[in-house]
């Protein structure tokens, strides 16, 4: 009985100090990211691992000038491509504008005074884990002190390029020529993929949209929607006109659009849908004049 009253108290104290140890270390999580800094972001492993740095940098840094939001397409679009805007990318790749643009409202304290809304793929709805994450105050508290380590070496290594050196690096990207590619067979399966009708669910989601841009226009923001160019075929595709016509047909004035004068020729698309690193820099380059515009000043 005696050795069995010492084991459990052995027992009690092992598990105490390793509560002890555990609790410890969350403290010194919790302390260490109030003094990191943070620009020094955990390396994505996935194009959603993007999206949620993006995210968790637009909680915690100050509110851009301009928020991206959409799919994949507008994934592409790096923020560095931008020459005076300052633009934080919240697109998010597979996913919906929707999720984004929910986020940002119930996150009111960092309403950004314009947010423009890529409206190619509308068939997807809000993704709620995501709205979820990042509407609650207690999001990403601690940091993650393995991931973190990663991110601290590779900037050492590998540091990131300067503002002024990556907008002289896509400079250089829009004064070459455009990239040729055999790419037709990429383009002739997402013709059939885009193949089908979607119409209840994109009329759901444009609806949806609708509402929460009056939301965003009613707190102050400048809120417009655009649509990327795609690949000359996908144009008759049944979802592209299906969703050109709902979107069309729910945002028909003016003020509601953002009106990009870009050259199609100048563009390329690889894989049939997204555009290659050169085509994205011209389209962020439009994106810039045309919120920049007088016109758009204006607005």
């Amino acid at each position: 009985m005696i050795l069995l009253g010492c084991s459990k108290r052995r027992q009690v104290v092992w598990i105490s100090k390793c509560a002890l140890t555990a609790a410890s270390i969350l403290l010194v999580c919790l302390a260490a990211k109030t003094l990191l800094p943070t620009g020094i972001q955990a390396p994505a492993v996935s194009a959603r691992d993007g999206s949620l740095i993006a995210l968790n940098r637009y909680l915690t840094e100050k509110v851009p000038d301009v928020v991206l939001l959409g799919s994949s397409l507008t994934a592409r679009i790096r923020e560095e491509y931008f020459e005076t805007l300052r633009v934080r990318n919240l697109a998010i790749g597979g996913g919906s504008p929707l999720t984004g643009l929910r986020i940002i409202l119930n996150n009111r304290q960092k309403l950004p005074k314009v947010i423009l809304i890529e409206t190619n793929l509308l068939s997807m709805g809000a993704d709620e884990r995501l709205v979820q994450r990042y509407s609650t105050s207690g999001h990403d508290i601690f940091f993650r002190p393995t991931r973190f380590a990663v991110a601290v070496y590779e900037n050492w290594l590998h540091a990131p390029a300067s503002r002024n050196e990556a907008i002289a690096a896509a400079a250089r990207l829009a004064n070459g020529l455009p990239r040729e590619y055999d790419n037709q067979t990429y383009v002739d399966r997402v013709a059939r993929g885009f193949d089908q009708n979607l119409s209840e669910s994109l009329q759901s989601n444009i609806n949806q949209l609708a509402e929460l841009i009056s939301s965003a226009r009613g707190l102050g923001a400048r809120v417009l929607v655009f649509e990327l160019p795609y690949v000359d075929q996908l144009d008759q595709a049944r979802l592209v006109v299906d969703t050109r016509r709902l979107v069309l047909s729910r945002f028909n004035d003016r003020d509601d659009r953002l009106d990009l004068a870009i050259a199609k020729t100048q563009l390329r698309w690889p894989d049939g849908l997204h555009m290659d690193e050169r085509s994205a820099v011209l389209v962020a380059r439009a994106i810039e004049r045309a919120v920049k515009s007088p016109y758009g000043e204006a607005r």
